[in-house]
């Protein structure tokens, strides 16, 4: 057997053996309705700008998958908007720490994001923060491409499972 597929699974059984093998997420969920803020660095044209603005997100999850409904308004130019998400999450061994990752699959109109939940502690009341890049060349009243930086800080404010929009179907 090549020495690259021993490495693996030696780098695989260290990385089960010290713990840091994510565990099936299912004694913590992140099911429930979400309040807070986002915070966005974007550029569009080359012309740089920054906003802080409320936001309001619906996630269910099941099994290790989660799926995100996100709600805000873009004081700036669109107004409501909405944003479509599926993506993983992983608990720690101990049941203390979720973390994991998402990526746009649905929304007001064509985009791309991919986004990542940074570990976040399991206790009451749940909160978290996500870190996401953004773009899209179809923004409705901004020519060219626009690219964003945006960080998202959500606190659970009820556990009770939210209705989250299907993604869509068309290409992206």
């Amino acid at each position: 057997m090549p020495s690259e597929h021993i490495l693996g699974r030696t780098a695989i059984t260290l990385l089960v053996a010290s713990g840091f093998a994510p565990a099936h997420a299912d004694s913590f969920s992140l099911t429930g309705q979400y309040e807070g803020m986002y915070a966005c660095d974007s550029t569009t044209g080359g012309v740089p700008s920054s906003w802080a603005d409320p936001m309001r997100a619906g996630i269910v999850q099941d099994g290790d998958r989660i799926s995100i409904d996100l709600l805000y308004t873009d004081k700036q130019e669109l107004g409501a908007e909405y944003s479509l998400y599926t993506g993983s999450v992983a608990l720690a061994p101990d049941g203390t720490l979720v973390s994991g990752y998402f990526e746009a699959c649905g929304g007001t109109f064509p985009s791309k994001e991919l986004a990542r939940i940074f570990p976040a502690a399991t206790d009451t009341p749940f909160s978290f923060s996500v870190t996401s890049v953004w773009a899209s060349d179809q923004v409705p009243n901004l020519p060219g491409l626009t690219v964003q930086t945006c960080t998202w800080s959500l606190k659970r404010v009820s556990t009770e499972s939210p209705k989250v929009r299907p993604c869509e179907t068309a290409e992206r």
